[in-house]
């Protein structure tokens, strides 16, 4: 039973305990969520880099098909490497409405019905330049866009956002301005050298190419031919048209419709293998990138070429713990319980020493009582003389037996102070087993007649050799030990006899000591070597004794290098302890 001073023990282990667990979950959550930060920021900070350097390729590659048809003529059948893979057909459409096609004329039809489903109006020139104005609008609004993040936000705060959105604004009005120098570059190099540049010539709803004289004189044309001039020739821009992608651009001829006047000429792009041409230039950056129409305001993710949105096909994760922190924290989380189970461990320990000992002292008050009352009682009774004379040698052996008590409690105590102190004394001696127990018989035979019982010794067997190394006060303490338990418990055990016969094994000496008493259960067997298992009631109703017999000597054994165990007899009746010392080899 524990007490209350235990109770408080244990509750300010386990206050401490939980301080303990408390505050590595603190700093387990702190290191883990920390560590996931800086994985989520390196991450991101990759994959920023990575869209960064991916924007920055497709729209050099989308900038050159741009500048590129810049560079191409404003009419003619001439041809320039740039869109010529991409392109699905080149058409203009006057002011007047007529539309004529350079290449691709098999698409007219399909030109024609894709433009009134986005206008509704028979005249085309509307719906182009309506696309037109917008794609130039988008292009416009990329350099002061509203505010986008470049690449992937996580949990950050308003600053880390805000920093972002900054330098996402930044990269993006860059790379606009530099698809916009490209094509302001070769529109001022067009217009420095107007008579390098082919003039064209509209017959109907065809181009032709115009001759040009060496004076640069107005081109002279055919008979019956309407002549124009090129005046103005605006920069292409993209736009969308439905779902189809073209590149437009506005023209300014001399006259009036419907031979002079504005025209938009425009190049109709395959979409799909510009997407695949823009998405191969970033395959290695970027494996699951995607192209998406963008065809609202544009953002810190959208071409500057071409209205497309990247989407990276990659998410920022978190990822796993490295491997030093796990260790780390794996071995502080082992450290702490291997600390608090030590601690628990060395609690338990000690308050059950504490126990032990106080039920010690309580059975150690009781053995002394008996014997002191003994004492008083019959030494006043023969001081006054109130006992016969021939009573007297029968107060006088109880005395004598309650003296002898008293010694061998006394001596049992000191000799397991001395243990536990590590102060006890060995006078290690080399003998024979029949010189060493010899001496111990008279004694051991006046013990048990005094409880009725007799002693069965044989040394028959054993001989001068084999020679041991023991301390003969320490075999007789253990023996004579084990003698008094077996005069105590074995009392009027039938046969009235207690034996000692030795075994001789490889190596060791075994000395059994066996008694027909009422034995030992299995159970009790492990706790009657504990020191001071015995309590003052268990002390009071059981024979005498506090129960430190057996742990002290087990303990002089196992400091003989041997040991003492309680075995099964054979026949199961009794107990049977058996000592063990070892030979000298």
């Amino acid at each position: 039973m524990k007490t209350t001073g235990g109770w408080w023990v244990w509750g300010m282990l386990t206050l401490c305990a939980a301080l303990v667990l408390g505050a590595m979950t603190w700093l387990t959550r702190h290191v883990i969520g920390s560590e996931r930060d800086r994985a989520i920021a390196e991450a991101r900070a990759d994959l920023q880099e990575r869209v960064r350097l991916a924007l920055w390729r497709m729209d050099a590659a989308g900038a050159a098909i741009i500048v590129e048809e810049n560079q191409r003529p404003a009419g003619g059948t001439e041809t320039a490497p740039g869109s010529s893979g991409v392109a699905k057909m080149r058409f203009e459409i006057s002011e007047s409405g007529a539309l004529s096609a350079s290449e691709g004329e098999s698409h007219l039809s399909e030109l024609r019905r894709l433009l009134r489903e986005n206008d509704g109006d028979e005249n085309l020139f509307p719906a182009v330049g309506k696309s037109l104005r917008a794609g130039r609008d988008a292009w416009e609004a990329k350099k002061e866009s509203p505010p986008g993040t470049f690449g992937i936000t996580g949990k950050t705060g308003y600053r880390e956002v805000a920093e972002q959105e900054y330098n996402s604004q930044k990269e993006r009005s860059v790379r606009s301005k530099a698809v916009d120098n490209q094509a302001n570059i070769v529109q001022a190099q067009a217009a420095a050298q107007p008579t390098k540049r082919a003039q064209p010539e509209i017959l109907g709803d065809t181009f032709a190419a115009p001759s040009r004289p060496a004076d640069g004189a107005i081109p002279s044309w055919e008979e019956g031919t309407p002549r124009r001039t090129l005046l103005e020739i605006g920069p292409v821009r993209p736009a969308w048209i439905g779902d189809q992608l073209f590149l437009l651009r506005k023209i300014l001829w001399d006259g009036s419709a419907p031979d002079g006047g504005k025209s938009i000429q425009g190049v109709w792009i395959e979409a799909d293998k510009l997407k695949q041409l823009l998405l191969a230039e970033v395959r290695d950056l970027l494996p699951a990138a995607q192209l998406v129409p963008a065809k609202s305001s544009p953002d810190g993710m959208v071409l500057a070429s071409f209205p497309w949105r990247l989407e990276p096909g990659e998410r920022v994760s978190p990822a796993s713990l490295p491997r030093p922190i796990a260790i780390s924290l794996a071995t502080g989380w082992a450290a702490a319980a291997l600390a608090i189970f030590a601690a628990a461990v060395l609690v338990r320990g000690i308050l059950r020493l504490s126990e032990r000992r106080a039920s010690f002292v309580s059975a150690v008050t009781h053995e002394l009582r008996t014997p002191l009352t003994t004492f008083r009682l019959y030494s006043d009774m023969l001081e006054t003389g109130a006992v016969r004379e021939e009573k007297r040698g029968d107060y006088l052996r109880v005395l004598s037996h309650e003296a002898d008590r008293l010694s061998h409690l006394v001596e049992n105590v000191l000799a397991f102070s001395g243990i536990e102190r590590g102060s006890a004394r060995t006078a290690m001696r080399q003998t024979s087993v029949r010189e060493l127990l010899e001496p111990f018989h008279e004694r051991f035979a006046a013990r048990l007649a005094s409880a009725g019982l007799k002693l069965e010794w044989d040394l028959s067997n054993a001989s001068p050799t084999p020679l041991l190394r023991a301390d003969t006060a320490a075999v007789e303490h253990v023996l004579f030990n084990l003698i008094d338990n077996a005069a105590k418990y074995a009392a009027g055990g039938t046969p009235p006899v207690v034996s000692i016969d030795l075994v001789d094994r490889a190596g060791e000496v075994a000395i059994r000591v066996r008694d027909h008493g009422p034995g030992i259960p299995p159970k009790e067997r492990r706790k009657i070597f504990r020191a001071f298992h015995k309590s003052a009631r268990e002390a009071a109703e059981t024979k005498p004794g506090v129960g430190l017999g057996l742990a002290l000597s087990r303990r002089l054994a196992r400091s003989l290098d041997g040991d003492l165990v309680c075995e099964e007899p054979r026949d199961g009746k009794g107990a049977c302890f058996t000592l063990t010392l070892p030979k000298i080899k």
